[in-house]
Order: structure tokens, then sequence, then C-alpha cells
């Protein structure tokens, strides 16, 4: 049996990164602005899920560590249990794209056109809060063509910390029922937060697959060439 397809490591890595995310609930690093909820250094770790693990372990990881991490930080909860959705669907839907980036492609470029539409349909009067929406959904389309790893990396993690953010959207919007002053006072938080979801999911990624490549160097199997060579293309 491949080391790649030992249940073992793909249970260690699901329960590895679950854990991580649920840890990271614990660090706050931004308000939520609307609700008395606080944004957590988990926002790192849904695009680093996306990046390293598979759609289907990515899938796992983030809906067993925003379950923990309900429990553990409740505070960060800002929908109450469906606050699971916001990593899930960011962890799956930024796999598919690096993973699977036909497939993927096309499902997160039409979420998040979804999304934007449903934005617009109710708080048009500040457009601009889906403007990071956009450049998402461009760089999905973009990421359909082959690029070298050390581009696809990053541009994988936008559309994670994108669809994560679109999640988000969608309940702040039908839940919350937020009123677009909301939205005008909390763009450049935003902007903030889906930063810092980018930089730290793509340093963590670029290392762990430079530090331990046989454990994520999942292309391989395709590419007959070491992750450091990738990485330098």
């Amino acid at each position: 049996m491949k080391e790649k397809d030992n249940p073992a490591l793909k249970a260690s890595r699901v329960g590895v990164f679950a854990g991580l995310y649920a840890v990271t609930s614990l660090v706050p690093v931004s308000v939520f602005i609307g609700t008395s909820s606080m944004l957590s250094l988990n926002l790192i770790i849904t695009p680093c899920i996306a990046i390293l693990l598979t759609p289907i372990e990515a899938a796992a990881a983030a809906l067993i560590g925003s379950l923990l991490a309900l429990w553990i930080a409740p505070w960060q909860a800002m929908f109450g249990p469906t606050t699971v959705l916001l990593p899930f669907m960011g962890a799956f839907l930024g796999s598919l794209v690096f993973h699977k980036r036909k497939i993927g492609a096309p499902l997160a470029a039409s979420f998040l056109i979804a999304v934007v539409m449903f934005y617009l349909a109710l708080r048009s009067e500040f457009p601009y809060w889906i403007t990071p929406h956009i450049i998402s959904i461009i760089l999905a389309g973009v990421s359909m063509f082959s690029t070298p790893l050390r581009i696809r990396i990053p541009l994988s993690a936008f559309v994670a910390t994108m669809c994560e953010q679109a999640a988000m959207l969608i309940q702040a919007v039908y839940v919350l029922q937020l009123p677009y002053v909301v939205f005008m006072t909390a763009f450049p938080l935003m902007l903030y937060e889906r930063f810092i979801g980018l930089i730290g999911g793509t340093l963590i990624a670029y290392s762990l697959f430079r530090i331990m490549p046989e454990r994520f160097d999942l292309e391989r199997k395709k590419v007959n060439i070491s992750t450091k060579d990738r990485l330098q293309q």
C-alpha cells in the first residue's frame, strides 16, 4: 500500500487539521460588526485545509474542526450551529479548485456568482462589498488552466477564503438581516481578515509542502518531480 493511500495517514491528516482549526478558534483576530462575536485565527486554517487535503478529507476536517470550535469557543459562532458551514464551504470548494480544478473551478465560481447576485439583490446600496468575490470568481476561472504550484497555492487559498466569506455573507444578509450600513463599516475589516487568511494559509501550505512533501504532495502520482522543484518553477 502506498503511503498516501494509507487510511491511518488520511485519518491523521483530518484529525490534525481539525484540531488546528479548533485550537486557533481560541485566538481572536477581528470583531464581527453587527453581533457580539469575534472572528478567530482559524481563518488561516481553512485555506490550509483546502490546499493540503483532498476534497473529502478537507470537508471532514473542516466539519469536525468547526464542531469542536463551537464547543470550546462558542463566542466565535456568530450564526450559531450554522457557523460550521463557513469553513466547510471554504475548505471543500477550495480543495476542489486545487485538486480537481476542472470540476472544482466551475463549482466554486458558480457558488460565488450566486452569492454575489444574492447580495446585490438585497443590499445593492453598497455594491463594493463583493469586489473581492468578483476577483475570486476570475481567479477560479484562471485555476482551470495548468499553473505552477507556487502560483496555484495562493490562488486556491484566495478562492477558499472567499468561499468561506461568501458562506458568511449569505447568513449575514439572510439570517442576521444586517443593513447595508454594517457592510459599509465592516468592509475594511473584511479585507483585513481575508488578507490574513490568504497570507497565513499560503505560508503554512508552502512550508508543509517543503518540510513534509511525502505527507501532502498528492500530485506526485501524476508528475514525477519533487515538490521543491515545482515550487521553484
